[in-house]
């Protein structure tokens, strides 16, 4: 990794080499920068070319532009004289004194930095977000006179210096996680019959952030499936044109989702958030689809075919059905069948407004069974084809 050194000239150079008549091309934002800043003989205070020096350093690792995640080590020397009872902390007094300076500009106990990344939200696309994090520091201060030479910096005269350097390192900077994401993972909720898989990022993605954020993401989801659970409550799909008789439903309700009516992005939004619901075998023969709400123009809501596709697993003797979302369907997606209403007598009886599990429809009532003497459950076969069997 190469180094830069900053001189009271202000001349970047590389280190490691010596200054060549040949000019050398020096990256506007180092990963590396070092540098020596001056303090008057026997005094904690930086002299006006140490200040220079200082916020020249600043101007260069704190840059708006500079997209470089910056630590810090600072050592602080002293004059090189016998150690006596006023010079015992005059290398740490200089080091801290370096450091109030770094603090100081932001007005905080810590040194604090900005560096530029990027969001993306599902409907503004992708916009500029800064990350400010607390700056990782090392202090060191030493008595020159009680340590070898081996140690100080070769061939530099360290003594009333503080040495600065600051290094590139993402990983101290950021903590453990370096991408945040509506959710933060790949997330998989289970529930009786469904499995709801919503990718990292299908809803905000926030590049290059520290794992502490000001909001907080959370789902809550269940199925409803069931015979019993369905029947006893049951209710069409929401339509004002067609009948859409409903064989389930999942409910998903995230505590972080995109507008329609604000989103300036909708039409780029793809459908990525996976449902998939296990069939018994004759609800899978029975031609059934998912329904999710879809806008119109003047934003009014209609649930709507979504593309579904069968799946068998012939090894496991399994069968599903899929289908993917966009957030803007998150709440409640059905399962379901479209008929036309004189189709509607193949799959309920008529029913009276006191009847347990009877619901208002065609201007009447209408339940999705009947009750046997021994009070088992009744149904038409084009019902008994989309709902699953009775307990």
């Amino acid at each position: 990794m190469k180094r830069v050194f900053l001189f009271i000239c202000f001349f970047i150079l590389v280190t490691g080499v010596q200054a060549q008549k040949k000019k050398k091309v020096v990256e506007k934002f180092p990963a590396t920068m070092e540098a020596f800043v001056d303090f008057d003989k026997g005094s904690a205070y930086y002299t006006k070319e140490g200040l220079d020096m200082l916020d020249s350093i600043y101007m260069i690792a704190f840059n708006k532009d500079n997209k470089r995640f910056y630590k810090m080590t600072i050592t602080g020397y002293d004059d090189g004289d016998e150690v006596s009872e006023q010079s015992t902390t005059l290398a740490r007094d200089r080091a801290v004194m370096v450091f109030k300076y770094f603090s100081s500009r932001e007005e905080t106990e810590y040194i604090i930095k900005r560096t530029p990344s990027y969001q993306i939200s599902s409907c503004s696309g992708q916009q500029e977000y800064y990350i400010k994090y607390k700056m990782p520091f090392d202090f060191h201060w030493i008595n020159i006179a009680n340590v070898p030479k081996e140690i100080l910096p070769d061939g530099v005269d360290c003594r009333s210096k503080v040495h600065v350097l600051v290094e590139e390192d993402q990983e101290d900077c950021l903590g453990s996680f370096f991408d945040y994401d509506f959710p933060s993972q790949d997330t998989v909720m289970r529930g009786n019959y469904t499995v709801v898989t919503i990718p990292k990022g299908a809803i905000e993605y926030i590049h290059h952030t520290k794992d502490t954020l000001q909001k907080d993401y959370s789902i809550e989801f269940k199925d409803v499936m069931g015979f019993d659970e369905l029947a006893d409550n049951y209710f069409l799909v929401p339509h004002n044109k067609q009948y859409i008789i409903n064989a389930g439903y999942i409910v998903i309700k995230p505590s972080v989702k995109p507008d329609y009516a604000t989103c300036e992005g909708k039409d780029t939004i793809q459908p990525n958030i996976d449902i998939r619901v296990f069939m018994d075998k004759h609800q899978y023969n029975s031609g059934l689809k998912f329904y999710g709400k879809t806008y119109k123009p003047n934003g009014d809501v209609v649930y709507k075919a979504i593309s579904t596709k069968k799946i068998k697993d012939k090894e496991r003797d399994e069968m599903w059905i899929q289908c993917l979302i966009t957030p803007f369907q998150f709440d409640t997606v059905f399962v379901g069948k479209k008929i036309e209403e004189k189709d509607m007598s193949d799959y309920f009886y008529a029913g009276r407004s006191e009847e347990p599990g009877s619901f208002e429809c065609m201007d009447g009532w209408l339940k999705c069974y009947k009750l046997d003497k021994q009070g088992k459950y009744i149904l038409k076969d084009k019902m008994q084809g989309i709902l699953r069997k009775p307990r």
